[in-house]
């Protein structure tokens, strides 16, 4: 009877003892847990569901990594609230699309080679390594350095980042891994077809280029976002590869044909415009020439629009007046002032226009340009139609509103 008396006093003690053991381990976790990091967040609200879509979710503290990296570059700008609003609706955007990328891919049968696995790996490796080279050298030059001063440092990188180490690798692996994804999508598309009806994706694309041309105010008033000088500006930036083409010709657009010519005397100009009056010269040859010296030949298929206000292919207002007076099939020229380098060396520029009936646009000589009309389009176009599909669900938490970083 002792026996079975001291067995049950010593299973009653162990109890105890074990649920001692569990009381100050769940004591110590929440006391870490509770720990504020540089946002003033702590585990439970960074573990958050910021924003989902697609089946899929973010984490506050993976929102925040991913607007922080973007908002950096508007650190020394002024933005509005709906700017800011806007922003950070991207960001929840993009960082979930690092989720829905390997999802939809991988319905497609699709997969990452070895090789990029190991590339998405080594990057995020590298990533972690040049924090760390920034705190060493930064210690290093202030004559600080030692090996607990840098951990000191980086523990409190991770704890003003919100992530730990392991984890913020993570989170840049499947970063690469997800723009992987994305392109094997993109060439899954392009080999075997976008699993789009054509109609319902002009029906989509027309309706979004026309949606861009205004904005909506809160009051429900709609204001066009094209203003003077737009079309070319965006066409100049186009032409040396930084930014998409403008896919909307406003009305009151008119179209040339366009030569630009180079020469050392006015008399040689006049002698390739007197070939091409008389016309034992063909503009046609001509505009195709090496001879134009058209900047955005390479880049635009003409006829080109042109507008009283926004004609920036040329600086002179002369040449619109000159174009827009003519009839169409006319040729025009116009011939600049002379040009003396500081070499000494003289350039006459001229150019030679041709009013023509435009052809980019769906409906007739304004309105969205046609889908196939620009590179790439098309494609951008399908890869929107589908993000849109598979964000139709998204949600956004006020969280993701409710923190600023940088901005604030």
């Amino acid at each position: 009877m002792a026996n079975v008396y001291g067995k049950k006093k010593t299973t009653r003690n162990i109890l105890i003892a074990v649920i001692a053991v569990l009381v100050i381990a769940a004591a110590i976790f929440l006391a870490v847990a509770l720990q504020k990091d540089g946002a003033g967040m702590n585990c439970f609200r960074r573990s958050a569901t910021a924003a989902s879509a697609d089946g899929e979710r973010i984490s506050v503290a993976e929102y925040r990594v991913m607007y922080d990296m973007v908002s950096s570059n508007y650190k020394d700008s002024t933005l509005t609230d709906e700017q800011v609003r806007n922003l950070q609706e991207y960001c929840a955007k993009e960082a979930l699309k690092q989720k829905v990328y390997p999802k939809e891919a991988k319905a497609l049968g699709l997969s990452l080679t070895d090789e990029q696995i190991e590339k998405a790996e080594t990057a995020a490796d590298e990533q972690i390594a040049s924090i760390e080279k920034y705190y060493a050298d930064a210690l290093i030059e202030g004559g600080n350095y030692s090996k607990a001063a840098l951990d000191k440092q980086i523990d409190s990188y991770y704890q003003r980042l919100g992530l730990s180490k392991n984890a913020y690798r993570a989170f840049l692996v499947e970063n690469t891994e997800s723009e992987y994804y994305h392109q094997a999508i993109e060439n899954c598309y392009k080999e075997n077809g976008s699993g789009i009806e054509e109609d319902t994706l002009v029906d989509y694309y027309r309706k979004s280029v026309e949606d861009s041309m205004t904005t909506v105010g809160e009051d429900g008033t709609e204001t066009p976002t094209y203003t003077d000088g737009m079309f070319w500006s965006y066409m100049m930036m186009y032409q040396i590869g930084y930014s998409s083409p403008m896919l909307y010709v406003p009305e009151g657009f008119i179209y040339i044909d366009f030569i630009q010519l180079e020469a050392g005397t006015t008399e040689e100009i006049n002698q390739i415009i007197a070939e091409v009056t008389d016309g034992s010269r063909s503009f046609d040859d001509l505009m195709k020439s090496d001879e134009n010296k058209d900047p955005y030949k390479s880049v635009l298929t003409a006829p080109y629009p042109i507008a009283e206000k926004d004609h920036s292919l040329f600086a002179q207002d002369a040449i619109y007046t000159a174009a827009a007076a003519l009839e169409v099939g006319k040729v025009g020229t116009f011939i600049d002032e002379p040009v003396t380098a500081d070499d000494g060396t003289t350039t006459v520029t001229a150019y030679l226009f041709r009013r023509v009936e435009g052809n980019m646009c769906y409906d007739g000589d304004h309105g969205v340009i046609k889908i196939d009309y620009f590179p790439n389009v098309r494609e951008s176009a399908v890869e929107q139609y589908w993000l849109d599909r598979w964000l139709e669900d998204l949600k956004i938490e006020d969280a993701v509103y409710a923190y600023k970083g940088v901005l604030e």
